[in-house]
C-alpha cells in the first residue's frame, strides 16, 4: 500500500513537471510569436456600431489570450446591446479571429412616456426616439402606426434608476400591447387612430383609442378593457353605430368596458 502511494506521488510529480515545462514553452512561444493574440474582430456591414467599438471594450488579457475573449463574449454582446439598437452575436471563425453579427433592431411602435418619445422593440427593449443611431434603423412601420401613450398612473414601464446605456429593458406587457395593435388593424382603424392611451380609470387599467379629426386634432374616443380578448367584437358593434368615426363629433366618448352593452356619452359629462 505504501509502495503504491509512493508510485502515485512520483507519477503526479512527473506529470506536474511536464505540465510546467509545457506551460513554459507556450509562454516562450507566445512571448516571441504572440500566437494567442486576437488576430481580427470583424463586424458585419452596418452603420450603427463603429468598427473600433469591439476593440474598445476588449481588455488587455482578452486581447493577448483570445480563448478568454471567447469565454466572456456574452459580456461584450450585452455591453454593445446596451448602447446601440442592435442584436449582437460574436462567432469564432478561425484561430484568434472573430466575426460579429450585428443586426439592427426594428421597433414595433413608438411610445410617449415621461414627456419623451421612445421606440419599443418586439421583445420590449426601449430607447429614445431621438437617439442618433435611429437614422440607420427601419423605423417606418413604428412611425406609421398610432403612438402608444403610457399614462403616469400606470406602473412605470422603465426603471431609469438602474439605467445603463441607451437601450433598456422594460416591464411593458408586450404580448398584450401587440394584441391591441392587431385588433386596431383588424378593425381597419390604423389610419384613423391618432394614439393609443393606456391609463387607469376608476382603479382599473383601460385603453383609450383617440381618433383623429379631419383637421388633425383629437376626435372621438373609444375606451376598451385592458384585456384585448373582446376588443374585436366590441369594435364591430361600434362600427355598426358609427361607420366613419373621423366624422363623429369630437365630444363623443364611447365606453365598451361594460358587459353586453356600449355606452355613448358626451365627454363633458
Amino acid at each position: 500500500m505504501v509502495t503504491l502511494k509512493r508510485k502515485t506521488r512520483k507519477k503526479l510529480k512527473f506529470w506536474g513537471i511536464v505540465l510546467i515545462m509545457m506551460l513554459g514553452v507556450l509562454v516562450a512561444i507566445e512571448s516571441r510569436y504572440a500566437i494567442f493574440r486576437i488576430n481580427d474582430i470583424q463586424i458585419s456591414a452596418n452603420r450603427i456600431v463603429p468598427d473600433n467599438a469591439m476593440w474598445g471594450i476588449t481588455t488587455g488579457t482578452e486581447e493577448k489570450f483570445w480563448p478568454v475573449y471567447w469565454i466572456v463574449r456574452a459580456k461584450h454582446e450585452r455591453l454593445i446591446e446596451a448602447y446601440f439598437p442592435v442584436d449582437i452575436t460574436i462567432r469564432l471563425v478561425g484561430w484568434g479571429k472573430f466575426y460579429v453579427d450585428c443586426v439592427p433592431i426594428v421597433p414595433a411602435y413608438k411610445m410617449y412616456w415621461g414627456g419623451k418619445y421612445w421606440y419599443v422593440s418586439p421583445s420590449g427593449k426601449v430607447w429614445l426616439a431621438t437617439l442618433g443611431e435611429n437614422k440607420y434603423i427601419a423605423s417606418d412601420k413604428a412611425e406609421k402606426i398610432p403612438v402608444l401613450s403610457w399614462s403616469s398612473d400606470r406602473p412605470s414601464p422603465v426603471d431609469l434608476s438602474v439605467r445603463r446605456g441607451n437601450i433598456m429593458p422594460s416591464s411593458l406587457p408586450v404580448t398584450r400591447v401587440k394584441k391591441w395593435y392587431e385588433n386596431i388593424e383588424l378593425l381597419g382603424w390604423n389610419n384613423h387612430v391618432k394614439f393609443v392611451k393606456a391609463e387607469i380609470r376608476e382603479g382599473s387599467p383601460v385603453v383609450k383609442l383617440v381618433f383623429s379629426r379631419p383637421d388633425g386634432g383629437n376626435g372621438t374616443e373609444i375606451m376598451f378593457a385592458d384585456e384585448p380578448l373582446h376588443w374585436y367584437e366590441a369594435g364591430l358593434a361600434v362600427k355598426k353605430l358609427y361607420p366613419n368615426l373621423t366624422k363623429v363629433s369630437q365630444e363623443i366618448f364611447i365606453d365598451t368596458t361594460y358587459k353586453d352593452k356600449i355606452l355613448v356619452k358626451n365627454k363633458v359629462q
